[in-house]
This record gives C-alpha cells, sequence and structure tokens, in this order.
C-alpha cells in the first residue's frame, strides 16, 4: 500500500509586498485546521506581531503605531532593518526552532523568511553589505531544517496605493540577487506566478505545501 508523503513541516513564502503571501499562509492555516486539527500551526508574519513580542513592536514602530517622541522617519533604514533582524531571531529561538526540533510538534509557515530583509536594505547598501547585515539571523536559520522555499511573483502589485509600479520591479530585482545565491547554495526555490485566480494559484501550490496532490475547496476566490 502506498503511503503519500509526509506533510512538510516548515514553509516559507516571499515576494514582494502584494504578490498574496498574507492570503495565501491564511488559507493555508484553515486548511490545515481542517484537514489536520491535531497538528499545531504556526503562522507568522515577519518580523511578527505576536501580542508583547518584540516582532509586535518593530512592526508598530516601522508603520507608524508606537507611542513616543521616536518616530520610523528618524531612524537610519539600515537601523530600522536590524531591528526586524532582532525580531527575528527573537521569534527563531523562542517559537519556531522549540517546534521544529520537537518530533510531533507542528507545521511553521512564515509570510517572509530573510530574503525580504536582504531586498528591503539593498536600496542602501551594496550586495555583500546586505548580505552580512542578514548574517547573524542565517547563522540561527542554519541550525534548523531546510524550508519549502515559495517565491511568488505578480505582473502587477495587489497594493498599488502602497507600492508604485517602479518600486515593485526595483524590489524584484533585489529578490532575484538572493534567490540567486540560495539556488547557487543549492537550496530548492519554488518559482509561483499568482496572475490568475486564486483556485489555480491553491491547486499548483497545495500538493507542495501538504506532501500530496490534495483536492480540498479553496478558500477564498481572489489573492
Amino acid at each position: 500500500m502506498h503511503t503519500p508523503p509526509a506533510a512538510p513541516r516548515f514553509i516559507i513564502f516571499e515576494g514582494v509586498d502584494g504578490v498574496g503571501k498574507t492570503t495565501i499562509t491564511r488559507a493555508l492555516t484553515a486548511y490545515f485546521a481542517e484537514h489536520a486539527p491535531a497538528t499545531p500551526v504556526f503562522r507568522a508574519s515577519f518580523p511578527g506581531n505576536r501580542p508583547h513580542s518584540l516582532g509586535e513592536w518593530v512592526y508598530q514602530l516601522h508603520h507608524g503605531q508606537t507611542q513616543g517622541t521616536l518616530t520610523v522617519d528618524e531612524i537610519d533604514p539600515i537601523a530600522l532593518q536590524l531591528l526586524h533582524v532582532a525580531a527575528h531571531v527573537d521569534v527563531i529561538r523562542s517559537r519556531i526552532a522549540p517546534i521544529l526540533a520537537d518530533p510531533v510538534g507542528g507545521v511553521v509557515l512564515l509570510d517572509r523568511y530573510w530574503w525580504s530583509t536582504y531586498a528591503y536594505s539593498r536600496p542602501h547598501l551594496s550586495p555583500q553589505q546586505a548580505l552580512g547585515m542578514v548574517e547573524p539571523e542565517r547563522t540561527f536559520w542554519r541550525t534548523l531544517p531546510s524550508p519549502i522555499a515559495i517565491y511568488l511573483t505578480r505582473r502587477t502589485t495587489l497594493k498599488p496605493d502602497e507600492l508604485p509600479s517602479p518600486r515593485h520591479q526595483q524590489l524584484a530585482a533585489y529578490y532575484r540577487e538572493i534567490i540567486a545565491v540560495e539556488r547557487e547554495a543549492g537550496t530548492t526555490v519554488h518559482e509561483i506566478a499568482n496572475d490568475g485566480t486564486f483556485e489555480e494559484l491553491w491547486q499548483t501550490l497545495l500538493p507542495l505545501c501538504v506532501g500530496h496532490t490534495a483536492t480540498a475547496d479553496a478558500r477564498s476566490d481572489t489573492v
């Protein structure tokens, strides 16, 4: 009797703002809740917004939601990205590593990875400097199992008011740089275009994310 492969336990989604990462991670969380209710699922959108965490504070600072005299405009952009690195290390050590170390643990779904820190730092740094900046975080990722890495693309962003087309194209080019580095290092990166319907995207992604071909209904009409 053929046994389907086990579902991946660590899945990351990357891509420029507005490619559909958040919607698909939410849909996958709902899928696991229905089809594998005994499996804990940890879903995070980096730098993280878990209440009372460093990631929540960094997120609020980055989006102008903190109280006090310091504003994001008063912080050097690279210093701000280093705060993201610190928040990532915090959640890696406190949440992600324990889940992946547990033989009967759960599934980790990440909306963003260290690639985003690299891409969003590149307008201010050389490729070598940007890689050096994220190296402290990568030190901790190397102690964990390699993730299923999915890079989503779109011809046009779903957030045109937040990310003008020239900026979208610039960031996409920086993501290409880091994906080339990862592939050269032997990392498998699944690049998937999200220019069609949600159902088309869902049917492409589900076999990668659950370990076998599934036919569950999609959770949304659009991404």
